[in-house]
């Protein structure tokens, strides 16, 4: 059985995100699979893990918010700006207090400069970073922007801070975390990391590992868990297909406006992404549009309104249910 999707995995401190996957390909038996916004091995939370044809997703959201629940100790840099490399700085904290704090994390809040951790999977000249750091080769990095949506203290136990931070896509918050600590004027490094959201995915649909291990796709709590493809697009516009246009879309081809009803469009500008769904549900492709919605009336029937940035195949109980999907199955 073909299982297409998402699944949340609440990935556990000392595993890999890749080690993840593996596992959830291995448990559920499919073809493919990905996993959207590295953690580091760590780091705990919301991993989403894309199922077959949910892959094709992917590079649609990677560019989404991710949340966080933090904790850094004062006082102290290491190599990795983590609890698990070496001190290679320290100096005293014990002049600060709680209330000075505040003012320096949300100097943090906006656009922000940050020069990426030797220890990450930035690439200069095709090399990862990590690989030279474990060699003990250090090489100059570029500034990249990044932006900082909020962040908060929660809690002061000193030298330790908690924080929350939601944070644009390539943000390092062990580097934040570095960077606070040098504008405090006593360093700083992480101790915990915990990611809650990433764009549409939140830690309350995760699935806790050890259920993980033991999932199946025939388990109700797989059932309950899978996230369809169309449901991980929420902030996307939707129009609805009729059979024929879908038959047109699986073969790769794109919408005229002779293909399309008023009913079934949402509103549009030239440039945006639509997801398109058939009649019986499910997602059949997401569309590029080539003019503005407000265009369509004075347009060409013959004129291309979408073409395709990807094409889905139809979901097992579309294929069985729908002489036309089957027929267009066979034709793709």
């Amino acid at each position: 059985m073909r299982v297409d999707g998402f699944l949340i995995a609440d990935k556990p401190e000392g595993m890999t995100s890749l080690d993840v996957v593996r596992t959830v390909k291995r448990r559920l038996d499919v073809r493919k699979a990905g996993h959207i916004g590295t953690l580091d091995p760590f780091a705990t939370g919301v991993l989403p893990v894309a199922l077959n044809e949910g892959t094709k997703l992917i590079p649609f959201l990677t560019d989404e918010p991710k949340w966080y629940e933090a904790t850094l100790a004062l006082g102290k840099e290491t190599a990795t700006d983590d609890y698990t490399g070496k001190v290679v700085s320290e100096r005293s904290w014990r002049d600060l207090t709680a209330g000075s704090l505040e003012p320096v994390f949300q100097s943090f809040c906006g656009r922000i400069r940050q020069v990426p951790p030797m220890y990450s999977a930035v690439k200069v000249d095709g090399k990862p970073l990590y690989r030279l750091a474990r060699k003990g080769i250090e090489v100059d990095r570029k500034e990249r922007e990044v932006q900082v949506f909020e962040i908060g203290i929660e809690a002061v136990d000193l030298p330790r801070v908690r924080f929350t931070v939601s944070c644009s896509r390539g943000t390092y918050v062990r580097t934040l975390a570095r960077d606070i600590g040098r504008k405090i004027g006593c360093g700083a490094h992480l101790v915990q990391l915990r990611r809650v959201r990433s764009g549409a995915f939140s830690i309350d649909r995760a699935i806790a590992w050890e259920d993980l291990k033991g999932l199946s796709v025939n388990s109700g709590c797989f059932r309950s868990r899978l996230i369809s493809l169309e449901d991980a697009l929420p902030g996307f516009p939707e129009m609805s297909a009729d059979e024929r246009l879908v038959r047109k879309v699986r073969l790769g081809q794109g919408a005229l406006v002779r293909d399309l009803s008023p009913q079934s469009l949402c509103g549009f500008n030239r440039g945006n992404c639509v997801k398109v769904t058939s009649p019986g549900g499910g997602l059949v492709a997401i569309f590029k549009s080539e003019m503005n919605h407000a265009d369509l009336l004075r347009a060409n029937s013959n004129a291309v309104v979408f073409r395709p940035l990807r094409v889905f195949l139809p979901s097992l109980q579309e294929t069985a249910g729908s002489p036309d999907a089957r027929r267009a199955t066979l034709e793709s």
